[in-house]
């Protein structure tokens, strides 16, 4: 496992004195034998592939530090060896908050004008860098006057003049951007997960679902334990995602041009048509928050997904609570301290911090998962992160609630790391495709 801050069984290891949490979970997705697919975490992203989103990630420039790296992954599940497209009616937009209050100071949008020609299905695609939004929340409008054109599956350079106007190419690339076909990097026993909370893998079939019992566990325990705590724990585990793809839209640029200081990030994929208006369908940040909390029953996710950062604390802070009561079976202390860091669902980077790598949750921990850099680099084990924090004892270790005694090692690791993938220390980093 990647993380360093839990041992096996979501013992924190390390003991900081700064407040720590981090919440996470799975995505939904369809089986091997569908058609290429995504984590589809609601029935209507299942019927609208282009506007489902798998990941988030954001991270310094392992080739130059005085840049930092986003990357937006979105329909998932494309089998080893065949191409996809982005869909042309999706508004793809990464929003940056950098004053404090959860609503997107800038927004770097992406937008696609075909179905993809030729070999390897290629797309024009126009991207802006970091600009001001015409408007914020829910309905946005394309800015095709600040965006640059250029063909997917390449890595292109913009250049910014003083006077704000950008072009395509030039010496001194002020961003450089990739969108296109990549290796798939989330790692997680996704079966295991399904097998134990079914509800979350209602969209297979793309239609709404409303289970009588929805956070109720059908399997006791995450596979591949060495001590067998019920069920069959000591199969082994396997990362259901090795050998997929996604697509991927990735761009870097200077710190100083996301402000140089403490942002919160998320992401959006908006339908609609020509450039504009798009209304937001699909939104996330930290990896999978809504995705394990919020039960497909009720439509939790679906409105969780159609809300501002600012909606979160009447939508997804009762899911979280509702999640920590049952199944975890934790106390109203412990249940608290998850939902007070968790709302709202913005990740989180502090870019003054520099000559560190990206650790997710750093600037929540204080730096106690790796650094004070925060954001999630491609190889944060996320989901290790959350089941120890959510089934172990990581928040009484570090004493910000009492003890319960309800913890559950059998769910505390997913026993899946990184070691499938082939990410790359060069410019997209995403793997290539499988």
């Amino acid at each position: 496992m990647s993380s360093k801050l839990f041992s096996r069984k979501g013992t924190l290891s390390k003991m900081p004195k700064v407040l720590t949490l981090a919440v996470g979970a799975a995505l939904a997705l369809l089986p091997a034998a569908a058609r290429a697919s995504d984590h589809a975490d609601t029935a209507e992203n299942f019927n609208r592939i282009g506007a489902d989103m798998t990941d988030v990630y954001i991270f310094p420039s392992p080739q130059n530090d005085n840049n930092v790296v986003l990357v937006m992954n979105v329909r998932g599940l494309i089998p080893s060896g065949q191409t996809a497209s982005f869909d042309p009616g999706v508004l793809y937009q990464i929003k940056i908050d950098t004053s404090g209050d959860s609503v997107e100071d800038l927004v770097v949008q992406a937008k696609f004008e075909n179905v993809g020609r030729g070999r390897g299905l290629r797309q024009r695609v126009r991207i802006t860098p970091p600009i001001a939004p015409s408007q914020v929340g829910l309905v946005s409008n394309f800015n095709r006057g600040s965006s640059v054109a250029a063909l997917t599956n390449r890595s292109f350079n913009f250049v910014i003049n003083k006077k704000g106007k950008v072009k395509r190419g030039g010496r001194r690339a002020t961003m450089t951007a990739f969108a296109g076909v990549r290796e798939d990097p989330f790692f997680i026993d996704l079966e295991r997960l399904f097998a134990i909370l079914p509800d979350r893998a209602t969209p297979l079939t793309g239609n709404q679902v409303d289970l009588p019992d929805p956070n109720t566990p059908k399997v006791n325990g995450f596979r591949g334990f060495s001590t067998d705590f019920g069920g069959n724990n000591t199969e082994p585990a396997r990362d259901f995602l090795a050998g997929f793809n996604v697509l991927s839209i990735v761009v870097e640029l200077p710190r100083a041009a996301l402000g140089g200081g403490v942002i919160r990030v998320w992401e959006t994929t908006s339908v609609g048509g020509g450039d504009g208006p798009f209304q937001q369908q699909d939104r996330l940040a930290r990896p999978v928050v809504n995705e394990v909390f919020a039960t497909v029953t009720g439509r939790r996710h679906e409105i969780n997904n159609k809300i501002n950062p600012t909606e979160d604390f009447q939508q997804i802070r009762n899911d979280i609570l509702s999640f920590m009561k049952f199944p975890a079976g934790r106390s109203d202390a412990i249940a608290n301290v998850v939902a007070s860091v968790l709302v709202p669902d913005v990740m989180i980077a502090d870019l003054s911090q520099t000559g560190v790598p990206a650790a997710y949750l750093g600037v929540e921990t204080g730096g106690a998962t790796g650094s004070k850099f925060g954001g999630r680099k491609l190889t944060d084990d996320v989901v290790d992160i959350s089941l120890g924090i959510i089934f172990g004892n990581t928040i009484p270790a570090l004493g910000l609630a009492p003890d319960d005694r309800q913890e559950k090692p059998q769910f505390t690791t997913d026993n899946v790391g990184p070691e499938a993938k082939h990410f790359r220390s060069t410019f997209p980093f995403v793997g290539d495709p499988r």
